[in-house]
């Protein structure tokens, strides 16, 4: 479950770079649309009657309006963070309706104004190769989609061109026919290269995301996740609990039976991690050496406590002998905190501003008090109650220091 979990977010890591990747070329694919469209705009007007020089102007007007919409969209997505796959969907979406209406007023000038000279048109049909060589960022979304472009660019002209019935245009036809071909075949090898870049990416990232020795996520992705379903849940202003787990008396095993035990007894910890992070926000990963965490969003800190007995109870029964532990086989001890990110008031002072580290600060506070109380069990903590305490005990110590100042000013000289 947890594998399924980080390729899935993988994936999401992947998508998501490629959209940006796209947004990212908006600027120069907005300064390219503009300059070929200026440069024909001011071709045309040479060409075409003035009583049309409305309509050539309309043109341009829908070229330039569409392509700042494109960039004032890329602007909006840049402003985005941790999307999830349904926003990549709509932004790689919205990208690709944008695209192809720029493409369809490209697409147009071939039949609304062809030009009369042949030089003429043999500019502007390098001008549409050029708007199809802008758009093959697409090609890391997909192929079809690309070869959808190609044709609403150039068929048009292409039809026109073939309707004319001369020698010459004949020849033309055929020359924009091997240049289409051309396209087509760089457009195909340059698809099959950015999907095996992908799947490298991916497997990379996958790597860089999982634990070699348990298989399951790593530090780093648990960090990521935790940013990412925190923001959620303070969003919705839903909980989010936290199990933290140490394996007891690990450094005695170790000793006891050797490195190579030590590993596949944590292997096996590993393994009953998916009995409690079932669901697509959970994630459960090595948090460093015998340490093991849980990130369960939308979960009360009685459910967290729950699910920590179970699996308290389920390494237990795992009967991994461990003769230097007063249980006779390897246990675990875990500290549960459980906090609501909601962000209250700052402006209030009778509220506080929970932070993700208190989260983390408790469960660990929590995890060391099951170890002073005995091991194999399960403490907790909530979220900022350390905070309470350390006020509480520096308020103590400040009363006693009166005291103590008070009854000095007392003693007699």
């Amino acid at each position: 479950m947890d594998n399924d979990n980080t390729q899935s977010d993988t994936l999401v890591e992947v998508q998501q770079e490629q959209v940006l990747h796209l947004y990212e070329k908006t600027g120069l694919s907005f300064w390219g649309n503009i300059v070929i469209a200026i440069i024909l705009t001011v071709m045309l007007s040479l060409q075409i009657d003035p009583s049309e020089y409305i309509y050539l102007f309309i043109w341009f007007g829908l070229v330039l309006a569409a392509s700042l919409y494109r960039l004032l969209v890329s602007r909006n997505f840049q402003k985005e963070h941790n999307l999830t796959r349904d926003k990549i969907n709509y932004w790689a979406n919205k990208y690709i309706n944008i695209s192809t209406g720029i493409n369809v007023i490209w697409g147009s000038i071939g039949v609304l104004f062809f030009p009369t000279l042949v030089l003429y048109q043999g500019l502007m049909i390098l001008s549409l190769l050029s708007i199809l060589l802008a758009s093959v960022p697409l090609l890391a979304i997909s192929r079809g989609l690309y070869y959808l472009q190609m044709l609403i660019v150039l068929l048009p002209i292409s039809v026109h061109i073939l309707l004319i019935g001369n020698t010459e245009h004949f020849i033309m036809a055929v020359a924009l026919f091997m240049a289409t071909i051309s396209l087509f075949a760089a457009a195909n090898y340059i698809h099959e290269l950015l999907f095996e870049l992908q799947k490298t990416q991916a497997e990379l990232l996958r790597q860089a995301n999982t634990d070699q020795l348990t298989r399951i996520p790593n530090r780093r992705h648990y960090d990521q996740t935790f940013k990412t379903e925190w923001r959620r849940c303070s969003r919705e202003d839903l909980p989010v609990s936290m199990l933290l787990i140490d394996v007891d008396y690990f450094k005695k095993y170790n000793d006891n039976f050797g490195h190579s035990e030590g590993d596949q007894c944590l292997v096996k910890v590993a393994s009953q991690l998916g009995n409690i992070s079932r669901r697509p926000g959970d994630i459960a990963a090595r948090y460093g050496g015998e340490e093991f965490a849980v990130l369960l969003p939308n979960t009360s800190i009685e459910n967290a406590m729950m699910l920590a007995e179970r699996f308290r109870v389920s390494i237990e029964r795992l009967d991994i002998k461990h003769p230097d532990s007063e249980f006779g086989v390897v246990t675990v001890s875990i500290g549960v905190s459980s906090c609501d990110p909601m962000q209250r008031d700052p402006n209030n002072p009778n509220t506080d501003v929970i932070y993700p580290a208190m989260l983390m600060n408790s469960a660990d506070n929590a995890m060391y008090l099951a170890k002073r109380q005995g091991r194999n069990r399960i403490a907790k903590q909530g979220c900022g109650e350390q905070k309470i305490a350390d006020a509480l005990r520096e308020e103590a110590f400040k009363d006693a220091q009166r005291t103590e100042q008070v009854m000095e000013y007392k003693e007699p000289a």
